[in-house]
């Protein structure tokens, strides 16, 4: 829908330019132009907010800032209630917003894809001298974990850094809290 609405508003500023010189001083022409281009300015928002990356809590800011309700969840949520926003007053911080929901997606899913990985690990354990049960770590497997363990440290630190990564403090803290005490442990049972 968005290149159909973006194909006719280009055409409509095609149009409104070529109006003969004896309507350009008109105050309706003045009008129509200032719509034409405003609603330009809207369209590339409108694609922007359309991203999956958008969550109500992106939907929440662009109403705090414009100061309208937006009925987003709504069965009747339209086209007209965003251009009353009048978002391309507010086009530079819409777009802020937008971006930024890019990249808190790429950090829920880092966290996502770190969970599920760290979720699925097992160590490995064998006999010790005389007893017959698995009592003791497999080295080798230990080693490539704790590689493992502190690269993920690292991007979950990194990522944790990030002002884009807000929404997801709590869990960014907790999966740095249990890693760390993961890699504490393990430290201890080879000194022991």
């Amino acid at each position: 829908h968005m290149e159909t609405m973006q194909k006719s508003i280009d055409s409509f500023a095609g149009r409104c330019k070529k109006m003969p010189k004896q309507l350009r001083g008109w105050a309706a022409y003045d009008e129509l132009k200032k719509e034409i281009e405003d609603f330009q300015l809207v369209l590339p928002l409108l694609t922007e907010l359309g991203k999956p990356s958008i969550m109500p809590r992106h939907w929440q800011q662009v109403m705090d800032m414009t100061g309208k309700e937006l009925p987003v969840d709504s069965d009747d949520f339209k086209l007209s209630a965003l251009i009353e926003a009048n978002l391309n007053e507010f086009a530079d911080e819409i777009s802020d917003i937008c971006e930024g929901a890019d990249k808190q997606l790429i950090i829920e899913s880092k966290i996502k894809e770190i969970s599920t990985q760290w979720e699925g690990l097992f160590f490995d354990f064998a006999g010790w001298k005389e007893r017959e049960y698995p009592c003791v770590l497999v080295g080798a497997k230990v080693g490539e974990t704790q590689e493992a363990l502190e690269e993920t440290m690292n991007q979950l630190n990194t990522m944790n850094a990030q002002r884009h990564s807000l929404p997801f403090k709590e869990e960014l803290t907790a999966l740095i809290t249990t890693l760390s005490d993961t890699g504490d442990t393990i430290e201890k049972w080879f000194k022991t």
